[in-house]
C-alpha cells in the first residue's frame, strides 16, 4: 500500500474542540470567541458533530478556546464523554480566574492530564492594559492548584512585545516561570489583528529591533536553561513535547469540532463557520506542510513529504535554499532550519512563494 493510501484510509489520532466562550474579551485577541451566554445550542451543535466522527483511535484530545474552564462539570462531561476513556495527551486550556481546587480535581478525574494556561505576563499593570482578568500572583497560585491536584504536565502562555512592555519586564516575566520549574512554556510576539480591540484603537506593534532583541533574549535564556526551542514559540523540557500540536506541525490529520475549530481529514484542510458547517480551506496543502515542519527543530520528512506530494522540496525551492545555505541543514532523511534561520523563517517563506 502507497504512503497516500495509507494516510487516506487512517483515522486521524487527534481531536481539536473549540470552546468559544470568555467572561469578557482580551484587547489582543481575534479568534473565534463569545462573551458567556446561554450554551445550550453550542452544546447540541458540537455534540451532533463529534458523535458523527470515528474517534475510537484518538492518542491526543485537546479543548481550546475561547475558555475551555469557563464550562461546568455537566458541560464538559457532555462533550467528554464521547471520547474514549483512555486519552494518551488531553489539554485544557484554561484561565488562572478559573482554576481553584475543586475544578482542578475535576479535570483530572475526568483524564486532562496537560493543562496550557494563559497568563500572558505576570506585570499586574500589563494585565490591566491587555484586558486579562486575573493578576500575577492569582497565576502562581493557579499553577500550585493544578500541580496539588495532580496535574504536573503545566505550560503557560506569555506574550512579549506588549504596549508599553520593556526588555526588562520580558526578562522578568521569563525568570518568573523559570521558578516555576515547569515543562513547557509558549511565548509569542503580540501581533495587532485588525478586528482585535488593539486594532481598533489603532495600538501601534513593538518596535522591530526591541521585539527582535526581546526574542533574541527569550531563545538564549531558556537553552540556558535546559530548555528545548522545539518549535519557533514553544520551549520544553526534553521530551515534555506538546504531542497534540506536533500532529499540526508534522503533517498530520485531525479533527477539528465548534464553530471556529479547523481540522483536517484525508489531508483536506477545512474549518467550521458559525452554524457549524465545514468549509474547505482552500490553501495549498505542500506549502503549508513545508511552513509547518520548517517551523521546528525536527523539520521535514522528506520521504514522506515527496511521497505525499509528489515533489522535492530540495529540487522546487533549491534557488531559495542555496540563499540560505548557512541556515538549510539535511540529515536523516530530513531538511530543517537552524536557530538563526527559523527567526527568519517569514523571510524565507515570502521568497519561496
Amino acid at each position: 500500500m502507497n504512503q497516500n493510501k495509507r494516510v487516506a484510509c487512517e483515522k486521524p489520532a487527534s481531536a481539536y474542540v473549540h470552546v468559544p466562550f470568555c467572561h469578557g474579551i482580551c484587547a489582543y485577541c481575534a479568534f473565534y470567541r463569545r462573551v458567556s451566554q446561554d450554551r445550550s445550542a453550542w452544546l447540541q451543535q458540537i455534540c451532533g458533530q463529534i458523535r458523527g466522527a470515528d474517534a475510537r483511535s484518538l492518542k491526543t484530545l485537546y479543548f481550546g478556546g475561547g475558555t475551555p474552564s469557563i464550562l461546568t462539570e455537566e458541560e464538559f462531561d457532555q462533550i467528554r464523554g464521547l471520547f474514549p476513556d483512555h486519552i494518551l495527551e488531553f489539554t485544557m486550556e484554561c484561565n488562572p480566574e478559573d482554576v481553584n481546587p475543586k475544578k482542578a480535581a475535576f479535570w483530572r478525574s475526568r483524564g486532562v492530564n496537560r493543562v496550557s494556561m494563559g497568563v500572558q505576563t505576570f506585570d499586574d499593570a500589563l494585565l490591566t492594559v491587555i484586558g486579562r482578568r486575573h493578576n500575577g500572583q492569582e497565576a502562581l497560585e493557579a499553577v500550585k492548584t493544578l500541580q496539588e491536584a495532580g496535574i504536573t504536565n503545566l505550560s503557560i502562555d506569555l506574550i512579549f512585545g506588549l504596549p508599553g512592555q520593556t526588555l526588562a519586564d520580558v526578562q522578568r516575566d521569563v525568570n518568573r516561570f523559570l521558578s516555576l520549574d515547569l515543562p513547557h512554556l509558549s511565548i509569542y510576539s503580540l501581533q495587532i489583528e485588525p478586528d482585535s480591540v488593539f486594532g481598533r484603537r489603532g495600538v501601534q506593534p513593538c518596535d522591530e529591533d526591541l521585539e527582535a532583541d526581546m526574542y533574541e533574549w527569550i531563545v538564549r535564556r531558556l537553552k540556558e536553561a535546559g530548555y528545548e526551542h522545539y518549535e519557533i514559540s514553544s520551549f520544553a523540557k526534553p521530551g515534555w513535547y506538546s504531542r497534540h500540536n506536533l500532529a499540526y506541525w508534522q503533517d498530520r490529520d485531525f479533527y477539528g469540532f465548534g464553530p471556529g475549530a479547523s481540522g483536517r481529514e484525508q489531508g483536506e484542510r477545512y474549518h467550521m463557520d458559525q452554524a457549524g458547517k465545514r468549509i474547505p480551506d482552500e490553501t495549498d496543502a505542500a506549502f503549508e506542510a513545508l511552513m509547518m515542519g520548517l517551523r521546528t527543530q525536527f523539520g521535514v520528512d522528506l520521504e514522506a513529504y515527496i511521497c505525499r506530494y509528489g515533489t522535492d522540496p530540495c529540487q522546487e525551492y533549491a534557488p531559495v535554499i542555496r540563499k540560505y545555505a548557512p541556515h538549510f541543514q539535511e540529515q536523516d532523511g530530513r531538511l530543517f532550519l537552524d536557530e538563526a534561520g527559523r527567526e527568519i523563517l517569514n523571510t524565507i517563506l515570502v521568497e519561496m512563494l
